[in-house]
């Protein structure tokens, strides 16, 4: 209209302008790789081609599900951006999936040959699940038909099993993170179980795609719990199934791999019973057999022996007899002997007590205080006992002992000499 100007945009609002007009929503384009490289390992640049149209693509390694080639049919989930250095429109892949099944069938070739270079299907690596499990997971979708198959035949097998079941998505955008979730959880708490089963039901090659994924294969080859996998029907075939350690051609299969029959087990146990009985009867049978012959045997060759014992017996008896009267006499002696012993001892400790009561007597006699007691003292002079006159003089300081005490005293007259 005359009089409105169109506003005048920069390169960079333009691209602005652009960007905002896609709203950065989200998209999915199918279309035929073309160009694919990945640079330093990391970065993913492809075009995505039709009969008349090509785009560019960007991705990164990691968000990598399968093998991809130039040549694949694929469908690429992502947001659509110009961007502002180049000014080249392309598409930044969340997720690529593949599309048709030539190229799931080439893409599945390319990673089981991958893997099992690496020796991740190696028949040697496999283990044997446990004969009589009391616990086991599963990874299944609990909506499934297959879940339901799998619960009935383990119920009427092995009635009693504790069954753990982790419910996941088995086709679709989120199943390859559902089922690498749940191998994880199994491995990595302490559940208890014995074995692991990973079933779905049949499908097409693009249902069963999560199972041919590099990340569910190399999640089942890590478990430290044995994985039995039943993923659709005999006919078909996944990286999930070589990487197991027990390929299952159904869910149902699986169920039969896992666990014994009750009634079958009970049989084995019934004839295994029945047959040892017989064993042990004929083996009892053989054996007493043997023995009585041997009995007959040694009664033979040892009737002589067991005679010539007997009457040996009969001697050592004898023999013994002679020494218990023996043995008689001499404790009756012995007895005489102590007795008289007792007496001599008991006398000489009569007149040892004798001696004992004269020697206390005297030794009383002899002691001072008794004499004391008799009216005699004793003189000290300076502590010393004074036995002579001569020994003291006047003024001296003296201390006499009675029979009750000590008397001080002082010499005040000359010496005098007592007559005898």
């Amino acid at each position: 209209m005359e009089g409105l100007l169109q506003p005048i945009l920069s390169v960079s609002e333009f691209i602005e302008y652009v960007n905002l007009a896609l709203g950065g929503r989200q998209v999915t384009v199918e279309g035929e790789i073309t160009s694919f490289r990945i640079s330093q390992g990391k970065w993913v640049f492809f075009d995505l081609k039709d009969d008349q149209s090509i785009v560019n693509c960007f991705s990164i390694a990691y968000r990598l599900e399968c093998v991809l080639e130039d040549g694949m049919q694929v469908r690429v989930i992502g947001t659509p951006r110009v961007h502002g250095k180049s000014g080249k429109f392309s598409i930044t892949a969340d997720r690529i999936e593949l599309a048709g099944i030539g190229s799931l069938k080439r893409a599945f070739e390319l990673t089981k040959a991958k893997l099992e270079k690496e020796g991740i299907f190696a028949p040697e690596r496999k283990r044997a699940l446990p004969r009589f499990p009391t616990s086991v997971g599963l990874i299944a979708s609990r909506e499934s038909a297959a879940y339901t198959d799998f619960m009935r035949i383990i119920t009427e097998r092995w009635s009693g099993c504790e069954i753990q079941l982790i419910h996941v998505h088995v086709q679709g955008e989120q199943a390859v993170q559902d089922v690498v979730s749940a191998i994880q959880y199994f491995n990595e708490n302490d559940t208890g179980i014995e074995a692991l089963a990973l079933i779905r039901g049949g499908g097409s090659m693009e249902d069963l795609q999560a199972f041919n994924t590099e990340a569910v294969a190399r999640t089942v080859f890590g478990s430290r719990v044995p994985i039995v996998c039943g993923v659709g029907h005999e006919r078909d075939e996944t990286l999930a199934d070589y990487a197991a350690d027990v390929r299952a051609a159904t869910p149902t299969h699986a169920a039969t791999l896992m666990v014994p029959d009750r009634q079958e087990v009970l049989r084995v146990i019934d004839t295994s019973v029945i047959y040892m009985e017989r064993a042990i009867q004929n083996e009892i049978g053989r054996q007493k057999e043997h023995i009585e012959f041997g009995m007959q045997v040694i009664q033979r060759m040892f009737a002589g022996y067991i005679h010539a014992f007997h009457t040996l017996l009969e001697r050592l008896h004898a023999v013994i007899r002679a020494h218990e009267i023996r043995l008689k006499y001499i404790h009756t002696s012995l007895v005489d002997q102590r007795n008289l012993l007792i007496m001599r001892m008991e006398q000489k400790i009569k007149d040892a007590k004798n001696n004992l009561l004269s020697f206390e007597r005297n030794i009383g006699n002899m002691n001072p205080l008794t004499v004391l007691k008799r009216g005699y003292g004793i003189i000290r002079k300076k502590g010393k006992a004074i036995s002579r006159v001569q020994d003291m003089s006047v003024g001296d300081r003296i201390d006499i002992q009675l029979s009750d005490g000590t008397l001080p005293a002082t010499i005040a007259s000359p010496q005098r000499t007592l007559p005898l």
